[in-house]
């Protein structure tokens, strides 16, 4: 739930608070460790609590009352960091001397904050017994808290040791959330003690991340004379952050009297943890692969029924449709035909809908599939001409539309229209949950049904579920098949809840015991009377371990049917503080590690691969995002704000997604602006609406995603936007030149800005900084680049900056360049040289290449794009997985080295990369190469010898009008774009 994640969150964070802030805390530090203490301790409660919400109401209402609480110390932290660090530098403390009543009423205010806070978790304390909490924010929280001790131990001084206290309360409290969890459905009482805890967890995390972003904005030298100056204003400031930290303190000790009244028990975590993490990442990729290779399983009669219908002799545009409820694997089964007679048609997309979709970016990306066409030259193009440019390049072509999850007749009304009906055998293939639509669609064509599957089929799905490796109808240890096959009859034969409860299983051990507690769950959990699908779903949700909990619930922030790009997510995790950093490890690898699992689990799906197996995008099915945001809204996670109004009438909104027409918005915004954390903007539209001109302030925010950057510098004042983490702006912006305010954003760890734009010096200052997506922005004079040698990716337009210490960013993992590079050769080849750590790099328009010298050391280096004149292709990277080349112009023997690539998957060899009118591909060359792609070649003849690329799977031809016979083998492959 939840407070497993908002929890552990504050916890970390005020233990960071107590350590680095210890000076700023004086007088309130004591609180502040109380409320650290009291908040650690009430972890141990959340997983116990967790486990009962759903039989005890009381349970859920105890895990409330810790998040709030929680919810409370970081807001009261965050405000008091913010405050105080305004006041830093040699002004501050002057103004500290001149208005010391000024400071002790400011941290008298605090001190009153804290108070309030105290009160309440004693209050939530004191209902322990019987109560249990959520496992998504406690976590979270108690995380937060402890990075906030570590980190922020000169700022919090007399505040350190109350936020201490909440700290190791709220850790304490995880321990009983799954007890909890388990009895909410059937106690109001418990379902109000996870509400207590969640609310303490908010109440906390408020706190912290006020008083950090105070306090830090008054670092340096002129908040130091300033402190002086206002002493008495610094004092006060700090009285109100200890008042905040004892009301915190107050409602977690009342939390944990209460879990003692309802008779919570302490669940040991720790195994469940371990035994979620068991699997490498390498094992779990090798698991993924094998499910995405296995047959549709009880549909083979049904693949062949659409398959017939989609290559029948019908000279006609024929609508196959395929119907059915959510979760009966109608998507997988469109994919599955799909892949298997895409090659007979000219040109083929396949794209999701949504019931909120827009027209025009469905039509770019039915024109990206079937013509190459670039999403930024789409975005120049309204409707109209994205529609006639559409319908021009299909009508004289044999096309293959796939439309996933089409809702309405309407929908359809919109699309035909763009659709040329011709007499070339062309199909559009539906997936609806509506046979009107089907019907509507095409009269005359008979759709494909659905069904259920039977006991052996689910059990055959289950099994190659949790057991991939094995022979599904012998993997099973046989003292387990009576009670595994006692949890399968409680999936009802829908596959969704079947791969939902395999990957539960799957993270389970394999012995009776561990089995068995699964089934008693299930037994518990599952009613009659009740939506069985929708239950087991939920129960796999609170399986997860805390870590994971805010991770799947921030996936339902994104619209439905939204392909999510992996790295924006993980950026946003990041940047929300659901990460943790581990030992040694990269915090990119972790969330990464966290996605692999998610995917794992069934509880999101990977959208797409990269072609070193890490997952490219991923998709939320649509009856998962409906768990997700009934959770995220019971816990006030999010608030999602379209048409159709929001999903909470809450006024402590802490992440707000905006769909479409946001008409409205400002008062929701103005209403909860003080408790935002993200606001994420989706709209096909964004030149139409600017959604931060109403926005005042916004000092807890911490990821920024859809806005004008002309609009964000007028909306913000100096130091107001402290705490970003994550800011994207998009491109239409009309500005020539990114404000200076960003210059101010210390904390901000990515940054994603718009074409055209000249960047200023000041993002050279952001020493934090460990995306920079600037593509195709100018530079403006010579950035410092030696001060951010935390980047782990860079996009750049080309400039003098390469010359400089592009070197010294010996941690990027991803480098892209725009633009003509040929007048920095040199020190281009010597930088990349010294870039061992690069997974990625792209040179786009770059006129010509330089001759890089061998890549033996990039061990890591994968995927290369190449654009531009290349003299000689020297040593590739032995590990190159994925290669690109553009206006390369090179000859015959080029074909030669990269045959010899071992693990090259994907080939694109594009406009005149490739120079000769001969191709010769030798026998055993190419071993695994899965995908070829050519493009606009001068080729004529092309000769593939018997064992030559074995593993080819797809041939993509466009624009290669010069050769008139392709060799036997390519021949079923190959699509003509």
């Amino acid at each position: 739930m939840a407070s497993e994640a908002v929890v552990p969150f504050v916890v970390r964070k005020l233990g960071d608070l107590l350590i680095q802030e210890a000076q700023l805390l004086h007088g309130v530090h004591d609180q502040f460790e109380w409320i650290k203490t009291e908040l650690n301790r009430m972890q141990c409660f959340l997983k116990d609590a967790d486990s009962r919400q759903k039989e005890d109401e009381g349970v859920r209402n105890w895990v409330a009352e810790i998040i709030n609480a929680s919810y409370a110390a970081e807001d009261v932290i965050d405000i008091f960091i913010y405050s105080q660090r305004r006041r830093r530098g040699f002004v501050g403390r002057v103004k500290r001397y001149i208005f010391i009543p000024s400071e002790l009423r400011t941290r008298h205010k605090v001190a009153k904050k804290i108070e309030r806070i105290r009160l309440k978790i004693s209050d939530i304390t004191r209902k322990q017994k019987r109560l249990m909490a959520s496992e998504a924010v406690v976590p979270f929280v108690v995380q937060k808290l402890g990075d906030l001790l570590i980190q922020e131990a000169q700022l919090l001084h007399e505040v350190h040791d109350k936020f201490e206290w909440i700290q190791t309360e709220l850790k304490r409290m995880r321990c009983f959330l799954k007890d909890a969890d388990s009895r909410q459905k059937e106690d109001e009482v418990v379902k109000n003690w996870v509400a207590e805890i969640i609310n303490a967890s908010y109440d906390a995390e408020d706190v912290i991340d006020i008083f950090i972003y105070n306090r830090r904005r008054r670092r340096g030298f002129v908040e130091r004379v300033q402190r002086y100056i206002c002493i008495v204003s610094e004092l006060r400031t700090r009285h109100k952050v200890a008042k905040k930290i004892d009301r915190i303190k107050a409602k977690i000790s009342d939390i944990t009297r209460s879990r003692e009244t309802y008779g919570i028990r302490d669940i040991n975590e720790g195994r469940q943890e371990e035994s979620s993490s068991s699997q490498s990442l390498q094992q779990r990729r090798r698991r993924l692969a094998l499910l995405e290779e296995t047959e549709v399983v009880g549909q083979q009669e049904g693949i062949n029924t659409v398959k017939e219908q989609l290559m029948s002799t019908e000279s006609r545009r024929c609508v196959i449709s395929i119907i059915g409820m959510g979760g009966l694997g109608k998507t997988t089964l469109a994919k599955k035909v799909y892949y298997d007679v895409k090659h007979n048609f000219d040109c083929h997309a396949f794209v999701y809908l949504s019931q909120q979709f827009g027209i025009k970016d469905v039509l770019m990306r039915i024109l990206k599939c079937v013509m190459g066409l670039s999403r930024d030259g789409g975005e120049k193009l309204n409707e109209d001409e994205l529609g006639m440019r559409l319908r021009d390049h299909l009508r004289e072509k044999r096309y293959l539309l796939v439309i996933d999850d089409i809702w309405s007749t309407q929908a359809w009304d919109t699309l035909k229209l763009v659709l040329p009906i011709g007499m070339n055998k062309s199909r559009v293939m539906l997936t609806t949950r509506v046979k009107d639509v089907a019907l509507h669609a095409d009269p005359s064509s008979h759709p494909h049904e659905m069904r259920l599957l039977n006991d052996d089929e689910g059990w055959e799905l289950l099994m190659k579920n949790i057991f991939p490796e094995g022979d599904p109808s012998t993997a099973c240890p046989p003292e387990l098949e009576k009670t595994g096959r006692k949890i399968l009859a409680k999936c009802r034969g829908l596959p969704l809840a079947i791969l939902v409860l395999g990957g539960l299983l799957s993270r389970k051990d394999k012995t009776f015991t561990a089995w068995s507690k699964v089934l008693e769950s299930v037994n518990r959990y599952l009613t009659e009377s009740s939506n069985q699908c929708r239950d087991i779903l939920a129960l796999s949700y609170w399986d997860l371990p805390y870590y994971l909990k805010p991770c799947f619930l921030y996936l339902g922030l994104f619209p439905e049917d939204h392909e999510i790009d992996s790295v924006t997510l993980i950026n946003m995790w990041i940047a929300e503080g659901f990460i943790p950093q581990k030992d040694d490890s990269i915090v990119e690898d972790v969330a990464e590690d966290y996605l692999e699992e998610l995917v794992g689990r069934s509880m999101i799906q990977a959208a797409s691969k990269e072609a070193n197996g890490s997952i490219g995008s991923c998709r939320i099915h649509d009856l998962l995002r409906d768990l997700s945001i009934s959770e995220a809204t019971q816990n006030n996670f999010f608030t999602l704000h379209n048409d159709n109004g929001t999903s909470s009438s809450s006024t402590s909104v802490r992440r707000l997604a905006l769909y479409e027409n946001i008409d409205g918005y400002n008062e929701h915004i103005n209403r909860s602006i003080a408790t935002l954390r993200s606001i994420l903007w989706f709209s096909d539209y964004k030149e139409d609406h600017s959604p931060l001109l109403l926005i005042p302030s916004g000092k807890l925010l911490r990821v920024f995603d859809g806005f004008r950057a002309e609009i964000l510098r007028e909306a913000t004042g100096d130091g107001e936007f402290f705490n970003l983490r994550y800011l994207k702006i998009y491109k239409f912006a009309s500005t020539k030149s990114l404000s200076s305010f960003i210059g101010n954003l210390s904390n901000l760890l990515a940054l994603e800005i718009s074409l055209g734009c000249i960047l200023p010096n000041a993002i050279w200052n952001l020493e934090e900084l460990r995306h920079l997506d600037a593509f195709a922005c100018s530079v403006d004079g010579h950035p410092q680049l030696n001060n951010l040698r935390n980047l782990q990716s860079l996009s750049l337009g080309a400039g003098s900056w390469i010359n400089d210490d592009l070197g010294k960013l010996t941690n990027l993992r991803r480098l892209t360049i725009w633009g003509d590079i040929s007048s920095y050769h040199k020190a281009l080849s010597e930088s990349v040289e010294k870039l061992c750590n690069l997974r990625a790099l792209y040179l786009f328009n770059g006129h010509s290449i330089p001759p890089f010298m061998p890549f033996t050391h990039h061990l890591y280096l994968y995927r290369m794009i190449l654009d531009g004149r290349i003299e000689k292709l020297h040593v590739l990277p032995p590990n190159l997985a994925e290669l690109r080349l553009c206006e390369s112009k090179l000859e015959q023997d080029v074909i030669s080295t990269l045959e010899k690539l071992p693990h090259l998957k994907y080939l694109q060899l594009w406009w005149n990369s490739y120079d000769s009118k001969k191709m010769f591909c030798s026998s055993g060359g190419f071993p695994r190469l899965e995908e070829l792609e050519l493009r606009d070649l001068p080729l004529e003849e092309w000769i593939v010898e018997e064992g030559a690329m074995p593993s080819l799977k797809s041939v993509g031809l466009l624009k290669m009008p010069n050769l008139k016979t392709l060799p036997e083998q390519i021949c079923v492959l190959s699509k003509w774009i």
